[in-house]
């Protein structure tokens, strides 16, 4: 189910693999993995620019 919702994120499914995974999909719970799934990202992509925007503030000298 991870792999079905990450692959909707970036938009590379193909048609048979999506039908083949919404016949077996639990209807309940993909909502609660898109939403882990989408905090976790932003969570992820939050930490990169945090690294990177320190990492530069520092090396200026201010």
């Amino acid at each position: 189910m991870v792999c079905m919702v990450l692959a909707s994120f970036f938009g590379v499914r193909k048609r048979a693999n999506h039908k083949a995974d919404l016949a077996n999909v639990n209807m309940v719970m993909l909502p609660f993995v898109a939403v882990v799934l989408a905090l976790l990202i932003g969570m992820l992509i939050f930490g990169v620019v945090h690294l990177v925007v320190d990492g530069v503030s520092s090396s200026q000298g201010f």
